[in-house]
Order: structure tokens, then C-alpha cells, then sequence
């Protein structure tokens, strides 16, 4: 698996890199098939507001699929959090959602057998 971190307008980058790595790489427990991450990291001035605004993407590929999260927030710490946070969840109902759909064929298939087709 590889995480590959960039950032765009940034001052304080190698900190920042370090915290999004540590944030990505739990992701891992939650789907054993990732193949790469990707976090760009960068920050959106405002002409009405001169504070900057930052935000945090991450691209997972798994086979077959890639799952793609985009979190804006205040501080860039935050925006790491919250866009880990619900990559997470759709990690996790990615892979039990093909679970599901077993589960209720061994359901089907037990009815069958009981009323005899």
C-alpha cells in the first residue's frame, strides 16, 4: 500500500504531512485491500476573507473501485480529521455491503429448502 501526501500554498507543510500520514494510515484496518492513497492538502484564500480556508482530499483506490472525499474546514487539522473521519465510513460500508448481499442469498436459499422447491 502507498500514501503519497501533497500540498498546495502551504508554509508549515512537512508538519502537516506527517499528521495526514499518521490520520490516513489507519485507514488501513478498515479495508485490507487498499492499493494507494492519495491526500492533497491545500489552502483557498477568500477576497471577502482574508483568512485562509483549507481543505483536505483524499483518493483511495481499491480493486475495481476508488473511493474520493473532499472536507473543507478552518484549520487544516481539522479538515484531516473530518475528512478521515468519513472516508472511514464509506470504507466500512463499502466492504460489508457485498457481505449483505450473501448473507441474504444463504437467506433465500435456506427458505428454499425448508418449503421444499
Amino acid at each position: 500500500m502507498n500514501i503519497i501526501v501533497s500540498g498546495i500554498h502551504f508554509e508549515d507543510f512537512p508538519k502537516s504531512e506527517d499528521y495526514a500520514k499518521e490520520k490516513v494510515a489507519r485507514l488501513t484496518k478498515y479495508h485490507q485491500k487498499i492499493l494507494k492513497i492519495e491526500v492533497r492538502l491545500f489552502a483557498e484564500a477568500d477576497h471577502l476573507n482574508p483568512k485562509h480556508d483549507f481543505a483536505c482530499e483524499i483518493k483511495i483506490a481499491l480493486p475495481g473501485r476508488d473511493l474520493e472525499i473532499i472536507d473543507r474546514e478552518k484549520s487544516i487539522d481539522k479538515a484531516i480529521d473530518k475528512a478521515a473521519e468519513r472516508m472511514k465510513r464509506i470504507l466500512v460500508k463499502n466492504k460489508e455491503k457485498p457481505t449483505t448481499k450473501r448473507h441474504k442469498l444463504g437467506i433465500l436459499f435456506k427458505l428454499k429448502d425448508r418449503i421444499g422447491f
